[in-house]
């Protein structure tokens, strides 16, 4: 049972007595001190005069005195009031622990973290004031360390489960909690993907499904990228784009389209390459490279962007001569659902000769390319202009 409720109606063991300094029935906080220590004999008591607090319209508020008291035995306000020379309503029951109200009076306590910090030797009272500080800080930190760490117990279960995303998590962290457990989150968030990459393979199986993979290449400003991303959201799914070549798959978060944007020989090793556009890879669990863990994917749909056809991409990998003599040249070839080549005018499926090993556009398949720099100029930006404005 709370202690508080044995207590008599009215009657409390601590307590807080605020008022102006202009308004004390004491002539001053000295003559209020010794009012305190010989009338009213409180087991614990500390003052303080806050001379430096703002008011809600930002300007200087009137400067008053916060008196924190414990009894020994609960004591009724209107008796504490009368002793004191002043009204009941300037005397509050501090119903919470007696130490936040002790911290209270410098603005230790979270709620007044805002106010202005006052220093524990402006405090007069009859302990070490300071040391009960210390003490209390201490406690504080040992505190927000405990709850700091289920704090990120929570989080990481939360993303474990699905209930929120990794980005989710580290927007909950400081930079401290970050520091120290951002490994751990890409551990748990490596899981959470292999979990739902093996619930997705289930149901391609089901259902009969294979990868689709499409080659996309050209020089650069023939709208390679425009085409991938137009064609990504006709799927209506969320689509992942490549990022960094040093970590490719960094942000992975199981999206079920991917594009490896300007894909070139070694961004990733080519076995992995195989791999991951294997269109019965759903047969088992599909492992992209990363840097901390490796990312389990769940994708039906794959286009990559490239400056080089899938010919010129294996022979920058293993040598000219290599492509036509190494069988992964034709590993490649046969995990291509479809080849496109990329013009600055025109848009064409390109397909394989075996007897020249080498992709060609079919010309029957052209389409004017809307995507190219070409079609979409670059308004032309006058360099005297942006010069002189440097100057204005």
């Amino acid at each position: 049972m709370d202690p508080q409720k044995c207590q008599k109606k009215n009657s409390y063991k601590n307590m807080m007595y605020e008022q102006q300094i202009a308004h004390l029935p004491a002539k001053d906080v000295d003559a209020l001190k010794d009012i305190i220590e010989t009338r009213l004999k409180p087991k614990k008591y500390a003052l303080i005069i806050h001379d430096k607090d703002m008011n809600e319209q930002g300007q200087p508020a009137e400067a008053h005195v916060h008196v924190m008291l414990t009894f020994e035995n609960a004591r009724s306000i209107n008796n504490i009031a009368k002793l004191l020379g002043d009204k009941p309503q300037y005397l509050e029951a501090w119903k919470g622990e007696a130490k936040n109200g002790f911290a209270y009076l410098i603005h230790a306590t979270d709620n007044a973290r805002a106010k202005y910090q006052y220093d524990a030797s402006e405090v007069k009272a009859n302990f070490d004031y300071a040391a009960m500080m210390q003490t209390i800080a201490k406690e504080v930190k040992k505190a927000n360390t405990v709850k700091d760490a289920s704090a990120v117990r929570t989080l990481l279960d939360l993303l474990y489960m699905g209930a929120i995303t990794k980005e989710e998590v580290e927007r909950q962290l400081s930079g401290s909690q970050f520091g120290r457990v951002h490994k751990q989150i890409e551990d748990v968030w490596a899981k959470r993907l292999q979990h739902l990459a093996e619930e997705w393979r289930k149901d391609m199986v089901v259902n009969g499904k294979i990868v689709t993979v499409i080659w996309i290449y050209g020089i650069a400003g023939t709208g390679k990228t425009s085409l991938a991303k137009d064609h990504a959201k006709k799927a209506n799914q969320p689509f992942y784009m490549s990022g960094s070549s040093r970590d490719i798959f960094q942000r992975y978060a199981g999206e079920h389209t991917l594009i490896l944007d300007e894909l070139r020989p070694n961004d990733i090793p080519y076995h992995d390459l195989l791999r991951i556009t294997d269109p019965f890879g759903i047969n088992e669990t599909v492992m992209a490279p990363s840097r901390y863990n490796d990312k389990a994917l769940a994708c039906d749909l794959i286009l990559i962007t490239s400056p080089y056809d899938p010919v010129a991409f294996h022979a920058e990998i293993f040598g000219e001569k290599a492509s036509a003599k190494i069988d992964s040249l034709g590993q490649l070839v046969r995990r291509l659902s479809l080849v496109i080549q990329m013009t600055d005018a025109e848009i064409f499926a390109a397909e394989y000769d075996r007897s020249t090993g080498r992709y060609a556009p079919n010309k029957a398949t052209a389409r004017p390319n809307p995507y190219s720099s070409a079609s979409r100029p670059i308004p032309s930006v006058s360099a005297v202009d942006i010069y002189n404005s440097i100057f204005d």
